[in-house]
């Protein structure tokens, strides 16, 4: 997938992120930024049935799990910034049930979200965001407005929702006016909901008020994850609330501190390999087209 580089100019920073195949790296104002994942990857708590599995499991098995987890994360994540940003998805392209079930999925949840079948121009995909002060990047997945009686009964599931011609529907009709607000959305592909994606998705929420400080503030943040044990297919939850207990910006101030303690300070810039865009045995490296 070779390199690419995005650089904006963020409210609280010029922000540049720097793609290397599956990679990102972020520098902000030339100094560099740690990535928001890799800081909840060190420092927040290990999913405990992960965990379990991961007893049980060989080392073999254990890093094949990971591996085919992120990349095949990864290549949803793909798929659904395609989708929102208006283009056609070829299902061919996506061979197993799981990639075609959760694209299947996510259409449907949108379309019950947007009934008018257009996304708001509100709408943002892949946002870089940064938090300057702790110097730490991410990419945020969807950034829009939508009715709160449709997120919240996205997020009731089962109770609000009927699964019915491959459409959701209500079971009972929206109560009250319509009441748009602003919030940002995290996809997920795991096999079950944790909190780190909650703190997760509540500092990317911070992050874009922070970054996009000019811009009405979105106050509330979500997490979509695809379920295929759900009766529809899906898991909306408000990233607000864990446990019946809040979630707030301080609880990843915990999580960055625990990282950069584990990692003795702040890292130095990691050293970026960057390999040709083909190869050959014998003979001069040809670029992209062929010379």
């Amino acid at each position: 997938m070779g390199l690419s580089e995005y650089s904006v100019q963020l409210s609280n920073c010029h922000l540049t992120r720097i793609d290397i195949d599956l990679d990102h790296y972020y520098y902000g104002n030339d100094n560099y930024y740690i990535s928001l994942t890799h800081i909840l990857d060190i420092g927040a708590p290990f999913p405990e049935g992960l965990r379990q599995y991961l007893r049980r499991s060989s080392e073999e098995e254990s890093l094949e799990l990971l591996t085919m987890t992120k990349d095949r994360g990864t290549k949803l994540h793909r798929a659904l910034e395609q989708l929102t940003s208006g283009l056609e998805l070829y299902l061919e392209d996506y061979p197993t049930t799981y990639e075609k079930d959760a694209i299947t999925s996510f259409i449907r949840t949108l379309r019950f979200l947007y009934s008018d079948n257009k996304l708001p121009k509100e709408t943002r995909t892949e946002l870089i965001v940064a938090d300057a002060q702790r110097r730490v990047g991410g990419t945020l997945d969807f950034k829009s407005v939508a009715d709160k009686r449709r997120l919240d009964a996205l997020v009731a599931g089962s109770s609000a929702l009927d699964l019915k011609n491959d459409e959701l529907v209500l079971k009972k009709p929206l109560r009250g006016r319509q009441r748009l607000v602003k919030f940002v959305l995290d996809y997920k592909f795991t096999g079950r909901s944790a909190y780190n994606h909650k703190v997760q998705a509540t500092k990317y929420r911070q992050m874009n008020n922070q970054s996009y400080a000019k811009e009405p503030k979105a106050n509330y943040a979500y997490i979509w994850r695809y379920s295929p044990k759900h009766k529809l297919r899906f898991d909306m939850q408000d990233a607000a609330v864990h446990s019946k207990q809040p979630v707030r910006p301080a609880a990843f101030n915990r999580i960055y501190t625990t990282a950069l303690e584990y990692l003795g300070g702040f890292p130095e810039p990691p050293v970026l390999t960057i390999y040709p865009d083909s190869v050959r045995l014998f003979g001069q490296v040809s670029n992209k087209k062929g010379k």
